[in-house]
């Protein structure tokens, strides 16, 4: 697929994510589902600051 933005042409770049459809319940007669990364990073930066104090 080719996409334009203020008359430039791109293709955009899309990333390869595995995953997953996960049912959650029910919500007035209907299926709620969710869609979940099969491996997501869940890391926490090491050394992140906000406004000088350190983010644990």
């Amino acid at each position: 697929m080719s996409l334009k933005y203020r008359g430039v042409d791109y293709d955009p770049a899309t990333s390869q994510v595995a995953i997953s459809e996960e049912v959650i319940g029910r919500y007035r007669g209907a299926v709620a589902t969710r869609h979940v990364a099969k491996q997501a990073k869940a890391d926490h930066p090491q050394g992140l600051k906000y406004r000088g104090a350190v983010v644990r």
